[in-house]
């Protein structure tokens, strides 16, 4: 379809926009809460996923091998940190679909009309949508966790990774921001998400903390928004401090600078684009 030619709308005054964002945040953890079957049924998954990794992980831990990282490890600190990995992970909100379907199915332009930005509203439901899900996982997860009798960090390490976890499922929405607006270029967003799901596998720590890849690719895979996005919560459950908690912070804070930098061009880019082209 054609786009129609249009001028750039009137954009809306700073403090209007960061209402109408607010709403749509509201609007987004409303709706997961109303649907709470659905909710409940994620919590579900997640408990049976971490059922069968910790039988996993925890006989690969109890095995202590002999020159690896595995000696250092606490007792049951790889279930805890792959189960806050997996309380990230599936809390991130599918943003890139709803992008994908609104930009391929020609959806987009009414909402270009409109003097409440698009994207910032799509964003900003889509936090409040993941924030809902962090809290009925992460309720779950707590009292499963009490219930199996397991040896606990200290009860800072919780803090620190409750609100790294924050933080790491804004960056999660932000990396599927990305992947759904390559929708302007590619119409079907499947690729380009299948390589950030599997860099986040590799470099994100899904697959195994990066503290136990080799030197080289534990340095290279610090510094991703990938490790920010997961490694850094659940790490605190295998050597909670202080210090690491404010450098993962920082770090954290950097990256969701540039991932919105980056998004701000790629939208700009995409708009430009359809304008010229249509969609």
């Amino acid at each position: 379809m054609r786009s129609t030619t249009q001028t750039a709308r009137a954009e809306a005054p700073a403090g209007a926009a960061l209402a109408a964002a607010f709403s749509a945040f509201a609007l987004g953890l409303r709706r997961n809460f109303a649907n709470w079957p659905i909710l409940m049924g994620r919590a579900l998954f997640y408990l049976v996923a971490m059922a069968v990794l910790s039988g996993l992980w925890d006989k690969v831990a109890a095995q202590r091998l002999a020159g690896t990282l595995a000696t250092t490890l606490p007792s049951g600190g790889l279930t805890l940190y792959f189960g806050t990995t997996e309380w990230i992970a599936l809390s991130v909100a599918a943003i890139h679909l709803r992008l994908e379907d609104d930009i391929r199915l020609g959806l987009l332009e009414p909402h270009l009309l409109r003097p409440k930005s698009y994207l910032l509203q799509k964003i900003a439901e889509s936090f409040g949508d993941s924030f809902g899900r962090l809290i009925g996982i992460g309720t779950a997860a707590l009292v499963a966790l009490a219930l199996s009798g397991r040896a606990l960090p200290p009860p800072a390490a919780f803090g620190y990774a409750a609100i790294l976890g924050v933080f790491a499922t804004m960056i999660g929405v932000l990396l599927f921001t990305v992947v759904g607006l390559a929708a302007f270029w590619v119409r079907r967003v499947l690729p380009p998400y299948l390589i950030v799901q599997k860099a986040t596998f590799l470099l994100g720590g899904l697959f195994a903390p990066i503290t136990l890849y080799p030197g080289w690719l534990y340095r290279w895979a610090a510094v991703t928004p990938f490790a920010a996005n997961l490694f850094v919560a659940g790490n605190q459950m295998i050597a909670p401090s202080a210090a690491a908690f404010a450098a993962s912070l920082a770090l954290q804070l950097i990256w969701l600078a540039l991932l919105s930098g980056l998004i701000a061009l790629l939208w700009h880019a995409g708009l430009k684009k359809i304008l010229r082209e249509g969609l």
